[in-house]
């Protein structure tokens, strides 16, 4: 039987949302932006869409990071949704202090904006910051989708329960 919510007391709320966010599975992505003319990146798997019309999705922020300071200072970003076989470049964009030879994994280009997109990555979702909504320790930004590439193969990177998993389709 599953655990009373009744007994959860404020101190566990921390620590239970954390062992409940384990099991919910998720793309992981490389936002990317460039400022004055300097390119940034992070990892994330805080990224979902909001709507279809106007095409539009959201990424989650930690406001303690530099790259949050970098993308509140940009108008435009990217989402770069990785491959399995990319799990090198989750790690490289998931340190703190990487700088640019980060950049230096993958194959790197730019859009017209001058923002970095990954060539090889499953899915770039090309976006303009509309709202930014600070909630707790992070920044909301929603971005409308200016424009999309979609690799042939669909080979998401999952990560779940604090590990890098792939997807596998369930026999009916």
């Amino acid at each position: 039987m599953g655990k009373d919510i009744g007994a959860v007391v404020a101190n566990d709320m921390a620590q239970d949302f954390r062992s409940a966010m384990r099991r919910l599975a998720t793309t992981v992505s490389v936002i990317t932006c460039v400022n004055e003319g300097e390119r940034h990146g992070i990892t994330a798997t805080a990224v979902t869409s909001v709507c279809a019309e106007p095409a539009s999705l959201l990424v989650c922020i930690n406001n303690a990071t530099r790259f949050y300071q970098q993308l509140v200072a940009s108008s435009t970003f990217c989402v770069n949704m990785l491959r399995t076989s990319q799990v090198d470049l989750s790690q490289a964009f998931g340190t703190r202090g990487g700088g640019l030879e980060r950049f230096g994994i993958g194959t790197w280009a730019q859009n017209e904006d001058g923002v970095p997109y990954l060539v090889d990555a499953q899915a770039n979702v090309f976006c303009t910051v509309r709202n930014v909504t600070h909630y707790g320790t992070h920044g909301i930004f929603i971005g409308e989708v200016s424009a999309v590439l979609c690799a042939d193969e669909i080979a998401p990177l999952i990560y779940q329960d604090g590990r890098y998993a792939r997807t596998a389709e369930i026999a009916a």
